[in-house]
C-alpha cells in the first residue's frame, strides 16, 4: 500500500452476512426470514429469504457494500455510526391475502471502528436483540465479516489523525418543573461544536436522546454506553459493546464541584434529585488539521462550551413536518469546560463534573472566540429556571482512542526470544542455572556465550530472531517516535539510530527483568562501616568545612545513591562538571534513579541544554509517576521555558499525587490525645528514646528535600522546603520560592521565609537571612527550625554568644528541631572553647546516643578529659593544704611538687600554700 496516498479516497466496505444462528419465529417448525443490512440511513440490501428448520443455522452468505469517501459515508460516519442488521420473518399468508406480511424478529449493530485502527478485515458475533412482542430467543445471534480491500487510512494518516469521543452522562438537580409527564413532551438536547478538519465547516455534535427522571436512587455502574442514534426498533441494540460508565473517583474529576464542601452537594443531588439521563458516547474521527486546529483552540481560549437545551414538541403542520423556527426553547444553559488537561503529554481521557450556567450570547463570546450556537438557538430561551446555578453534569472526553500499546507486542517478543534461547542454551550446557551452584568462570562464560552465538547464526534462528523482531521496531518507529520518512542527514540518522537503540536497550533489561529472574547470592564479607554511617561521617565533615576528609567518606560508597551523594557533595563545592560526571555514573548503574535524573536535568537547564533537561525531568516523572518533587521540578521548568500547558499539567500531577500522600498519612495516623503535642513531641528521656544514625539511611535526600512540597499550598502551586542542597541550584530554588509568593495561600507565613532565610544562609547573605528570620519569628516564635538557623546564622558571624543562646533555646523547645546533630556539635564547641566542661560533656553524650561518629566520641572524650583535669588540680592542692595542716612533710613536699609540674594557677590557694609553709617552716625545696 502506498503510505502517501490520497486522503478521503473512495474505498468499497464489503460487509458480509454469513449466517443467523438459533432463529426462531412465529412456526415452531421453521422459520422463513431475511436480513436487511442499513448504514448511516441507507438501506445497503436484502438479503435472499430462506426457510430453515428452527434448529438449523440460516446461511445467507449475503453481501453488500458502501463506499467510505467524502460524500455520502464519511470516515467521521464510519466511527460514530454501526451497520444495522434487521431480521424479518415472512409470516404465513392467509385466506384472500395477496400480499406478504413482515413481522421484525430483532437487531443487531456492527460496530466499524476496527477499520479506523488499521485493520482490513474482522469477523464479529453480534447479539440479535428481539423486538417487543418477538419469538425470536435471547440467544439468537448473527455471524458477520467486514472487509475493505485496502485500509481507510495509511500509516501516516493514521497517525496524524485522531479519534474523539465523548460521553455525555448525566445532568444532576435539574429544575423541579421539568415533569415527565408535561405535554407537550420535551426533547433534552446538548451540543457541542467540533473541529474536525482544516477546510471544512465544524460539526455540531448533538446528543437528542436524554431522558428525565424522577430522584430517589443513583444512577447504576457500570452502565453501558449509546450509540448516538435515537431509539432503534429493538431494546438493547443501541448499546455500544464493550463501553461502560464506571464509578469514577471524586479526586480524579475536573471542572467545577470538586472541592470537598461540594460532597454532600453532589450526593444529595445523584441520589435524590430529579436527572436528565443521556449516557450517550459520540465519536468524532478529526483529520491532521483538525488535530492541530482543536490543539490551537484549546491552548488560545481553555474554555469548551457545551449547550444543555429543553426544546418542546409542537405540533406538526399539515404536511405532517414540524418547521425549525417554530422550535420552542424553554430551557437553555451552557457549560464551560476547561480541555487543556487533554492537552497534556500522555493523557488520553479526561472526566469532569461542570456547572451549568444561564445562555447568554454576550457572555459565550467573551468567554470563547470562534464559536457558533447551535442553530436551533432561538429567542424563546427566556423563561429559565433560577436553580439552574445549581445544575451540573457529568462528561467524560476520550482522546487518542486509536493508538494502541505499541509496547506490549514487543514485550511479548522479548520473552518469547529469550526463552528459544534460553532452551538453545540448556540443549549446549544442561540447566542454566542450579541452585546453590557455583558461578561460572569467566573465561568458561565467554566460551559458552561465543559457542551459543555460533550455534544460532549456523541453525539460522539468529536471523529468524532478528526478523522476528522487526515488526515491532518498525512499529516502535513509526508510532512512538513518529518517523515515517527517510533521513536526508547522515548525521540526524545517527542521532536518531543512538536514541532508538537506546531505548530498545533499555526495554530489552525491562523486559528481561521480569521475564527471567535468578536467585544468587553471593557471600561477600560485610564492610566495617555501612554506607548510612560513611554518609553520616561525610555530612559532619561538611559541617565542619573539611571537605577533602568528606570527599574521602563519599568516594568508599559505590551505589547510585552514594554516586549521586557524592555528586551532590561536587555541587556545594561548586564543581559542576565532577557533579555531572557523578550523576552520570549513578545512572550508568541504574537507569530509574530518580534523584540522579533530577540533578541531570537540574545542571543541563543551568548549562543551557533545555532538551536534555525537559528529557531528564519527563523520564523521572515516567520512571515514577507517583513522585511530588518530580512533578514540582518538571513544572518550574516548564514555567521557565514558557511552556505554560505543560507546567499546569505537572502542577496538577504533583498536587494529586501530594494529596494522596496526605490522605494515606492521615489514615494511617494514630489517634493523639489532647495532652499530647501533635508532631514532633519530644521523649522526656532522650538517652532512651534516641536511635543512632549509622544504623538506618535518612528519610529524605539531600536531593529531594530541597524542593519538597509541604503539606499546606494553594491549588497546585509547589512550596520548597529548603535546606542545605538549595546551594547547589539557587535559580531552582528562587524560581520555587518566586511561586510561593503568587500563591493566595502559601500556607503558613514563617515556613515560607525559614525557607527563604536557608536559601540566603546557602549564599552567605547573612543581613537577608536575619530579616527572613525576623519575619519568620514574628509568625510562629516557638518554632525550634527558626531558632536553630538563627544560631547557625551568628556561629557562622563568630558571634558565639548569641549563637549559644539560640542553639540552648532550641533544646528546651518542647517540639525537635529537624537537625539536632549540628546543634549539638556546635554547642558542644562554644562550651569546649568557653571551658565548660560541664556542659559540652552532656550535650556531646546526646549526640554520641542519638548519631554516634568518630566525630562526637572524639569531642565527648576531649570534654570529659577537661573536666576531669580540671577536677585534679582541685584536689592536688587541696591534698597540699592537708598535708601541712596534718603535719606530714613528706607528703605536703611531694604534693607541692606535683601541683607546680601541673601549673596550676589558682593564685588565692598558692598564696595560703605560701603562708602555711611559711609558718610550719617545712613543705617547700627552695627552703
Amino acid at each position: 500500500m502506498e503510505n502517501h496516498r490520497e486522503f478521503g479516497r473512495a474505498v468499497p466496505v464489503q460487509i458480509t452476512v454469513l449466517s443467523g444462528n438459533h432463529l426462531r419465529g412465529s412456526r415452531t417448525d421453521s422459520c422463513l426470514s431475511f436480513v436487511r443490512v442499513e448504514f448511516n440511513g441507507c438501506v445497503l440490501g436484502d438479503s435472499q429469504k430462506l426457510d430453515v428448520p428452527v434448529d438449523k443455522d440460516v446461511v445467507y452468505s449475503f453481501t453488500c457494500s458502501f463506499e467510505c469517501s467524502e460524500g455520502a459515508h464519511t470516515l467521521d460516519d464510519v466511527a460514530h455510526k454501526p451497520v444495522i442488521l434487521t431480521v424479518f420473518e415472512i409470516l404465513p399468508k392467509e385466506k384472500k391475502q395477496k400480499e406478504e406480511k413482515t413481522t421484525v424478529l430483532g437487531q443487531a449493530v456492527v460496530d466499524l471502528l476496527p477499520l479506523l485502527r488499521g485493520q482490513c478485515s474482522f469477523s464479529s458475533t453480534v447479539l440479535l436483540h428481539a423486538v417487543p412482542g418477538s419469538p425470536a430467543d435471547v440467544a439468537s445471534t448473527l455471524d458477520v465479516m467486514v472487509h475493505v480491500p485496502e485500509p481507510l487510512l495509511s500509516d501516516a494518516q493514521r497517525s496524524d489523525s485522531n479519534v474523539l469521543m465523548v460521553t455525555v452522562e448525566t445532568a444532576y438537580s435539574v429544575p423541579d418543573v421539568w415533569n415527565p409527564a408535561s405535554t407537550p413532551p420535551s426533547h433534552y438536547i446538548a451540543a457541542l461544536q467540533m473541529p474536525v478538519s482544516a477546510t471544512v465547516r465544524d460539526k455540531f455534535l448533538l446528543f437528542s436522546n436524554g431522558v428525565l427522571k424522577m430522584g430517589g436512587e443513583k444512577e447504576p455502574v457500570p452502565r453501558s454506553k449509546k450509540w448516538p442514534l435515537g431509539s432503534l426498533l429493538a431494546p438493547g441494540a443501541e448499546v455500544i459493546q464493550g463501553l461502560y460508565i464506571d464509578a469514577e473517583p471524586t479526586d480524579m474529576d475536573h471542572g467545577d464541584l470538586t472541592d470537598i464542601e461540594d460532597k454532600d452537594f453532589r450526593a444529595d443531588a445523584e441520589c435524590n434529585q430529579k436527572r436528565v439521563s443521556w449516557d450517550t458516547a459520540r465519536r468524532c474521527f478529526i483529520d491532521a488539521g483538525g488535530v492541530a486546529c482543536l490543539s490551537r483552540r484549546i491552548a488560545e481560549c481553555r474554555l469548551w462550551p457545551v449547550e444543555i437545551m429543553k426544546a418542546i414538541q409542537t405540533a406538526p403542520t399539515k404536511g405532517g413536518k414540524t418547521r425549525q423556527d417554530e422550535v420552542q426553547i424553554s430551557f437553555h444553559g451552557v457549560v464551560y469546560m476547561d480541555l487543556v488537561p487533554l492537552l497534556y503529554p500522555g493523557v488520553r481521557r479526561i472526566h469532569g463534573v461542570y456547572r451549568i450556567y444561564p445562555f447568554y450570547e454576550s457572555d459565550l463570546l467573551n468567554k470563547v472566540s470562534e464559536y457558533q450556537s447551535h442553530p436551533h438557538e432561538t429567542n424563546h430561551a427566556s423563561n429559565q429556571d433560577q436553580r439552574m446555578a445549581e445544575t451540573y453534569y457529568a462528561m467524560p472526553w476520550s482522546y487518542r482512542i486509536i493508538n494502541k500499546n505499541k509496547m506490549t507486542n514487543k514485550c511479548s517478543q522479548i520473552a518469547s526470544v529469550a526463552a528459544q534461547v534460553l532452551d538453545q542454551y540448556q540443549q549446549l550446557f544442561g540447566a542454566a542455572f542450579l541452585p546453590g551452584g557455583r558461578p561460572l568462570d569467566p573465561v568458561l562464560q565467554e566460551q559458552r556465550k561465543n559457542q551459543l552465538l555460533g550455534e544460532l547464526n549456523y541453525s539460522g534462528k539468529y536471523f529468524a530472531f532478528k526478523e522476528q523482531m522487526k515488526y515491532s521496531v518498525v512499529r516502535i518507529v513509526r508510532e512512538k517516535m513518529l518517523r515515517t520518512e527517510a533521513f536526508s542527514d547522515p548525521e540526524q540518522l545517527q542521532a536518531f539510530l543512538s536514541q532508538l537503540y537506546v531505548f530498545l536497550v533499555d526495554e530489552m533489561h525491562a523486559t528481561l527483568n521480569k521475564t527471567l529472574s535468578v536467585d544468587s547470592q553471593d557471600a561477600h564479607q560485610e564492610p566495617v562501616l555501612s554506607c548510612a554511617q560513611l554518609k553520616h561521617f561525610a555530612r559532619e565533615a561538611e559541617l565542619n568545612t573539611d571537605y577533602q576528609l568528606a570527599a574521602q567518606y563519599y568516594q568508599e560508597r559505590s551505589e547510585p545513591s552514594h554516586w549521586c551523594d557524592y555528586g551532590a557533595f561536587h555541587m556545594l563545592t561548586a564543581d559542576h562538571l565532577k557533579a555531572e560526571e557523578c550523576f552520570q555514573q549513578a545512572l550508568s548503574i541504574q537507569q530509574t534513579h530518580i534523584p540522579s535524573l533530577l540533578m541531570c536535568g537540574v545542571l543541563s537547564e543551568m548549562n543551557g541544554r533545555y532538551e536534555d533537561a525537559e528529557t531528564f525531568f519527563e523520564r523521572a516523572t515516567c520512571v515514577e509517576p507517583n513522585n511530588v518533587v518530580a512533578w514540582a521540578l518538571f513544572g518550574i521548568f516548564c514555567q521557565t521555558q514558557e511552556k505554560f500547558i505543560e507546567a499546569e499539567m505537572a502542577f496538577r500531577e504533583a498536587n494529586k499525587q501530594l494529596n494522596a500522600v496526605l490522605q494515606n498519612e492521615s489514615a494511617s495516623r494514630p489517634e493523639i490525645s489532647s495532652e499530647t503535642q501533635p508532631g514532633q513531641k519530644k521523649e522526656q528521656n532522650d538517652e532512651s528514646s534516641e536511635t543512632p544514625a549509622g544504623n538506618t539511611e535518612e528519610t529524605g535526600d539531600r536531593l529531594m528535600s530541597f524542593c519538597s512540597v509541604t503539606k499546606t499550598f494553594h491549588s497546585y502551586l509547589i512550596k520548597p522546603e529548603v535546606n542545605a542542597g538549595l546551594c547547589w541550584c539557587p535559580q531552582m530554588a528562587q524560581r520555587a520560592l518566586a511561586l510561593e509568593l503568587l500563591s493566595p495561600d502559601r500556607g503558613t507565613i514563617s515556613s515560607y521565609h525559614l525557607a527563604l532565610a536557608k536559601l540566603h544562609l546557602l549564599r552567605g547573605e547573612h543581613d537577608s537571612a536575619e530579616a527572613s528570620l525576623k519575619e519568620a519569628l514574628t509568625d510562629n516564635f516557638q518554632n525550634p527550625d527558626i531558632w536553630a538557623l538563627w544560631g547557625h546564622l551568628h556561629y557562622e558571624k563568630g558571634d558565639y554568644f548569641h549563637a549559644q543562646s539560640c542553639y540552648e533555646r532550641t533544646l528546651d523547645s518542647v517540639l525537635d528541631a529537624s537537625d539536632t546533630h549540628s546543634i549539638y556539635l556546635r554547642l558542644g564547641s562554644i562550651y569546649l572553647q568557653k571551658g565548660e566542661y560541664e556542659k559540652a560533656k552532656p550535650v556531646f553524650l546526646r549526640a554520641c546516643k542519638r548519631s554516634p561518629s568518630c566525630l562526637t566520641w572524639l569531642r565527648l572524650g576531649i570534654a570529659c578529659y577537661r573536666f576531669f583535669q580540671h577536677f585534679n588540680r582541685s584536689i592536688i592542692l587541696t591534698v597540699v593544704l592537708t598535708s601541712f595542716q596534718t603535719g606530714r612533710k613528706l607528703e605536703a613536699e611531694q604534693s607541692y611538687k606535683y601541683a607546680l609540674k601541673m601549673n596550676l594557677q589558682e593564685e588565692s590557694l598558692l598564696e595560703e600554700i605560701h603562708e602555711l609553709q611559711s609558718r610550719v617552716g617545712f613543705g617547700n625545696p627552695s627552703f
